[in-house]
């Protein structure tokens, strides 16, 4: 797994969780915690990664479109004209 923490430490994200649930706050680390990954938020709120549905870094919204955003994954769901899945 790639570690993004240098990439993105101090940006502001909104983490999705399974059941509906969110936390959002800024991104201060990635680690393992008894062999399981987290994130950490604010400094002190560990998020298991396990239980994070989706995540968005809400800080880069606004931010003009270069290599590293948006990542390649969502550019690769927009299919072979950009407008969608791929026919079947």
């Amino acid at each position: 797994m790639e570690d993004y923490t240098s990439k993105y430490k101090g940006e502001q994200v909104e983490v999705a969780l399974f059941g509906g649930e969110y936390q959002e706050g800024v991104l201060t680390a990635y680690c393992y915690v008894d062999e399981v990954a987290h994130i950490e938020l604010n400094g002190h709120i560990l998020v298991p990664l396990q239980n994070i549905a989706s995540l968005h870094c809400s800080s880069r919204c606004d931010a003009p479109q270069n290599d590293d955003w948006p990542p390649r994954g969502l550019l690769d769901d927009e299919g072979p004209n950009g407008g969608g899945p791929g026919p079947s």
